[in-house]
């Protein structure tokens, strides 16, 4: 019998939650849970998964809306499939700035499409270099912090207890 199979899909706009879910798979990986990590823009079949974990990033005051459209595409799905979410964002940096609570709220919006067995916050990264006319223009009006807030033993630290959830979950 094979262990528990793993879907990470994240919605990104610059990178980091990817690299976030790299990093959750990474300790995923160690812990003998075989992942498979996505863009939530990529569409296929996940009812053969055991578990799914999803990241977003937060852009005002919400996950990205390629992470909400994908909760409810799969809505069915993901009733019944252990899931997890997490999301990552400035507005809790620097680290010790523990502002979690709207990132909290962002993935508890969710609960009309899903409802996660687990969910985190972490800090981001944020570098005005290379953003959108858009985005620059909103970061010349909040002036968040710039730099890599997050918080590796902490991603680690989560992942393992994600990895344990799953391994209880789908026995």
């Amino acid at each position: 019998m094979t262990g528990p199979h793993v879907l990470i899909a994240y919605a990104t706009k610059y990178g980091t939650t990817k690299e976030i879910a790299e990093e959750i798979q990474d300790v995923l990986t160690e812990n003998g849970i075989e992942s498979d990590l996505i863009n939530v823009m990529e569409r296929g079949i996940i009812d053969s998964y055991d578990a799914v974990i999803l990241g977003s990033p937060i852009y005002m005051g919400k996950m990205l809306v390629e992470a909400r459209e994908f909760c409810q595409h799969y809505k069915p799905d993901l009733a019944d499939i252990w899931l997890a979410i997490f999301v990552d964002g400035i507005s809790c940096c620097p680290p010790g700035d523990k502002k979690t609570s709207p990132l909290i709220a962002a993935i508890d919006e969710m609960y009309e499409s899903v409802n996660p067995a687990m969910k985190k916050v972490f800090a981001g990264d944020f570098s005005p270099a290379g953003l959108s006319e858009a985005d620059a223009q909103i970061t010349d009006m909040v002036h968040p912090p710039i730099g890599d807030f997050r918080d590796h033993k902490d991603i680690r630290t989560w992942a393992r207890e994600v990895a344990s959830a799953i391994s209880e979950h789908i026995v």
